[in-house]
């Protein structure tokens, strides 16, 4: 795994439990406690743009970011959440999607570096929905063209004044390589 990019990771983790823990322990918002991580990895990614919920992808037809999966999965997935869909071909179907946090460059698909999907342990969801977009977002098969280097889900755990350390999940190729805890 990229030591220097999971070191990085680590450092803005340590930021935000260490100048947030607000956040975590009085369970706000996901997308409240991305933007901070967020906030705390264009530090150490400075030479990458950092975004949270970016769509965009310059290589789709219609500019947004697709991801690419079997039409009997996205069938499932659209009754589990109810997603907009549209069909690709017989085999494939497409999704528009709003990663929690992307490290890239904007404009081009070509130093697409990391992408991270947050969840906090009191939400319900069903986490198999980030982890295809992960396997997804870090697949070069010949439908999913976003090429991210690597993918990160983290699990933080919300609600507790002292909460465990977050489980990372690391992505890559499309394939899970490493679970683990923050340091």
């Amino acid at each position: 795994m990229g030591n220097n990019i999971k070191l990085k990771v680590d450092i803005a983790i340590s930021n935000l439990l260490e100048f947030d823990q607000y956040l975590l322990s009085h369970d706000l918002n996901e997308r409240t406690i991305a933007h901070k991580l967020a906030v705390y990895l264009q530090e150490e990614f400075n030479e990458y743009n950092v975004d949270c919920e970016y769509n965009k992808n310059v290589e789709e037809e219609s500019k947004k970011k697709m991801i690419y999966i079997l039409e009997q999965e996205c069938q499932e997935i659209k009754r589990k959440f109810n997603k907009d869909i549209f069909v690709d071909d017989i085999e494939y179907m497409g999704l528009s999607t709003f990663p929690d946090i992307v490290i890239h460059k904007r404009g081009e698909n070509t130093s697409n570096l990391l992408i991270i999907e947050i969840k906090k342990s009191t939400n319900s969801i069903d986490r198999g929905f980030d982890f295809q977009k992960l396997k997804c977002y870090t697949d070069n098969s010949r439908y999913n063209n976003l090429s991210y280097a690597w993918g990160l889900f983290i699990e933080f755990e919300t609600g507790k004044k002292s909460p465990k350390r977050p489980e990372l999940i690391w992505y890559k190729d499309g394939q899970i390589i490493k679970v683990s805890h923050y340091r």
